[in-house]
């Protein structure tokens, strides 16, 4: 890890304050600050790992594409079928949330 990456941590856990949630973009994990021990200064989290369908539709539509390299037949090309079910799936429960 970088010094500027330890110094941007480090600038965002000052900046947080109690009750305040972060989701990452790319995972979709939220964490939310909790607590701050005044004694110890130890932070404290509560950390949510819901799954985001739209995340989840982007990957498998990455998987399908990428997929399209397999030749008919192959295992592989069955795979690619089970995969485009899925997304499919997917944008369903995206398409019905909205």
């Amino acid at each position: 890890m970088k010094r500027s990456d330890l110094k941007n941590i480090v600038k965002e856990l000052v900046e947080r304050e109690i009750g305040q949630s972060k989701t990452d973009p790319e995972t979709g994990i939220q964490t939310t600050l909790t607590n701050i021990d005044p004694e110890t200064d130890k932070y404290s989290w509560d950390v949510s790992y819901e799954v985001d369908p739209q995340f989840l539709y982007t990957k498998l539509d990455q998987l399908v594409d990428y997929l399209k390299k397999a030749p008919d037949g192959s295992e592989l090309a069955q795979f690619r079928d089970i995969l485009k079910t899925l997304k499919n799936k997917t944008a369903r429960v995206i398409n019905k949330s909205k």
